[in-house]
């Protein structure tokens, strides 16, 4: 890949007797003007630039971290000559004139044999000027990388009567159904309550409108559920978010009605059931395969009785309707009947329901019934009610009692074995405002609701729809909260070269849910992004903006340039620090909206290449634990030394990380070859024979190399390259 240098200065790179100057663009103003100066005085452009630069021993450092995935361009100072200019100490042109230079921009050019026009001239470095000192003789200016990030944080839109912050949010998120279910989903993220006019709170929902499942949730702490919130006395939503005080709101009835079906958490069952846990086995889904049950037998005139007990969860607030279903089976068997009646019960205990399931008179000596299908019951009483609202709540009070009896004279034996499929509730719940004083209390103790809709679409350049991926919730803040914008075929690797858009979108999409709710500096935010979806992010020396990434593998159409022996100097190999190994990740992601947790886990290990064993690397030594906030479908393999590199985050920074790597520094003396060299280009050394002075720890020259530090001094290039491939 490599800087794409001017003709004339790749020619001029390839000559003898190399003379170069540093000339340097001081902007002022609104950055339409400049104010020249460089290391000695010459003319570009037919504008004189003064040579009162002394420090001839300018470097520019630049680097990228691949165990972060940042990129960093150091800070430069100038030291000047105060001269005399247009009349007066320069110092006095710098500050205090008419002329603003502070936080303007600051470019340096590398200008090669005086060449006098600026296209021929190699940009270097593009900064801004952010301190200066001066006494009698000299000038001091201190010049950091220009990062449009600088100095901001998001989100920044605030409600204009209470200075609660819109959320800022990113990603693809799920609501739960406005129809009763269970509510499984957990793809949401929280909005702060804003205010309670009337009977209607308002919770606010971002910056962005959403024409749909904009509607607010609660969430049960007891239950881990997020529970969708009526507009009313439970029958309407406020699907779409309205526009509220500079941003967006979405309503909810003050009493935070709820609908929901739950299941028994736990078999508090003294008689004994094959299999008691298979009554609420499948917790979040309505279940008719698997089964408890148990054996009932009387023999002659009685009643043989078993229960099957249950406790539950207690839902937040008031419990306004409850609904009990049973889904049952069972099987009887009639013995020996002379004269009598046989009937089997299976009725809750607790409250209404009664099954009578056979109360036939049978006066045939033997009758045999086989299993029925599967039948359904209901409890709608009014006891269900009381009970989850008493003091206890609804716990361990639901007993369920299964009943063979027989009467008569002979009645024979009966055998009745009851089966249990399934055991849920129907549940309505909202806020007591009985007591309106402890109503509104209970109220405003709710912090955050929580949104299923979607968040921020691409706004940048040629995008469109939701930004689902990492990389497009990257490239939409800049440009939302930076103005930094640009085509894609301006982008450096972003649809060409390293194509960056195919690897983390298109081909595999590598998807984001986040959120932001409280003032954060937009870098940290940005550089954890980078971190996660494993890329980095970079202004080259000219600021064209660009994106970088390790490939799965390289070949010779990546390589920017084959060094040899005759193009360094002072060359040193060396190995990456054992400390630096990760050979296995414990990986939480999918953050949890409510709570300081993650949803889903993996452990990631290289178990195809065996790189624990053969580093003898102990069993509870070595293990990176990682939470990925915003990453929420690219954790990684499993094993990641059985897939390619850019399969998930485990994947990518193993690839990097998971073995002993190569490091090669060196200088490079050939100017036509160094001068076009940047950070996070692919370089070789030449692998003929004789053409390097020595081998590196035996191996060949045949690897691939990737740049991380780069030192551009007049007349000097110098570099740190990892192996990579």
């Amino acid at each position: 890949m490599s800087l794409t240098l001017p003709a004339v200065y790749s020619a001029a790179a390839k000559s003898t007797n190399i003379v170069e100057n540093w000339i340097v663009q001081l902007y002022y103003g609104d950055e339409s003007s400049f104010t020249p100066i460089a290391l000695s005085d010459t003319t570009v452009g037919n504008v004189f630039y003064h040579g009162i630069i002394t420090n001839t021993n300018l470097t520019i450092r630049s680097s990228i971290d691949l165990a972060r995935s940042q990129a960093k361009t150091g800070n430069i100072r100038l030291e000047l000559v105060n001269f005399t200019y247009k009349g007066d100490d320069f110092s006095a042109e710098l500050f205090g004139g008419s002329n603003r230079y502070l936080n303007r921009t600051v470019k340096i050019y590398s200008q090669l044999n005086n060449n006098s026009t600026l296209s021929n001239c190699l940009q270097i470095y593009n900064g801004r000027l952010v301190d200066l000192t001066h006494n009698n003789d000299t000038i001091s200016l201190m010049i950091n990388e220009r990062s449009p990030w600088d100095y901001i944080e998001i989100p920044q839109t605030k409600a204009s009567d209470t200075n609660k912050y819109f959320p800022v949010s990113y990603g693809n998120y799920t609501a739960n159904s406005t129809t009763r279910d269970y509510r499984v989903n957990k793809t949401m993220f929280p909005i702060p309550i804003n205010e309670i006019r009337g009977d209607e709170v308002f919770a606010l929902t971002g910056i962005h409108s959403i024409t749909s499942t904009a509607y607010p949730h609660y969430y049960d702490r007891n239950l881990d559920r997020f529970l969708p919130v009526y507009m009313d006395d439970f029958s309407s939503f406020d699907t779409a978010n309205e526009s509220y005080k500079n941003g967006y709101a979405i309503r909810a009835y003050h009493k935070i009605p709820k609908k929901f079906t739950m299941k028994p958490v736990e078999n508090a069952s003294t008689d004994t059931w094959t299999n008691g846990d298979n009554v609420f086995d499948t917790p979040l889904a309505d279940d008719t395969s698997s089964y408890a049950q148990i054996i009932l037998s009387q023999t002659n005139a009685g009643t043989a009785t078993k229960h099957f007990k249950a406790k539950w969860l207690r839902p937040d607030h008031k419990v306004d309707s409850a609904t009990m279903t049973i889904l049952y089976a069972w099987t009887i068997t009639r013995a020996n009947i002379v004269d009598g009646t046989q009937r089997c019960f299976f009725r809750n205990e607790t409250w209404s329901f009664n099954d009578d399931f056979d109360n036939t008179d049978n006066s045939s000596k033997e009758t045999t019934n086989g299993t029925t299908s599967v039948s359904t019951q209901t409890d709608t009483s009014a006891e269900m009610v009381s009970s989850f609202n008493s003091a206890n709540g609804w716990t361990d009070t639901t007993q369920i009692e299964v009943r063979a009896a027989v009467s008569g004279l002979n009645p024979g034996t009966c055998t009745f074995t009851p089966r249990l499929y399934d055991v849920r509730a129907d549940i309505s719940t909202e806020i007591d405002f009985t007591d309106k004083d402890q109503g509104y209390q209970t109220l405003k103790s709710i912090e955050y609701l929580y949104c299923g809709g979607d968040g921020l679409t691409k706004s940048y350049n040629g995008g469109s729809g939701t930004a689902t991926c990492g990389l497009e919730a990257h490239r939409d803040l800049l440009v939302r909260f930076t103005g930094y914008d640009d085509t894609d075929g301006n982008i450096y690797n972003w649809s060409s070269n390293l194509d960056i858009e195919d690897v983390r979108i298109d081909s595999a999409a590598w998807n984001i849910r986040a959120w932001v709710l409280e003032p954060t500096s937009l870098k940290s935010i940005l550089d954890k992004i980078q971190y996660e979806f494993g890329f980095i992010f970079k202004f080259r020396a000219d600021g064209v903006g660009s994106y970088w990434y390790i490939k799965n593998s390289y070949s010779s159409g990546d390589v920017a340039t084959t060094l040899n022996a005759h193009d360094i100097d002072k060359l040193q190999i060396s190995t990456t620090p054992f400390s630096e190994l990760i050979t296995k990740m414990e990986i939480g992601y999918e953050k949890h909206p409510a709570q300081s947790s993650y949803m889903s886990s993996v452990t990631a290990e290289d178990s195809t290449n065996s790189t624990r064993s053969n580093l003898n690397i102990g069993a509870k030594e070595n293990i990176k634990q990682v939470n990925l906030d915003y990453n929420v479908n690219k954790p990684g393999n499993a094993d990641p030394g059985g897939g390619d590199p850019n399969d998930g985050f485990a994947d990518y920074y193993m690839n990097i990380y998971g073995d002993i790597k190569k490091i090669i520094s060196c200088d490079i003396v050939n100017p036509a070859k160094g001068y076009a060299l940047e950070t996070g280009d692919i370089i070789q050394f030449s692998n003929t024979a004789g053409d390097m002075p020595i081998e590196p720890f035996g191996d060949n020259w045949a690897d691939y190399y990737m740049i991380t530090k780069l030192q551009r001094s007049p007349g000097k290039v110098k570099i740190t390259a990892r192996e990579v491939g």
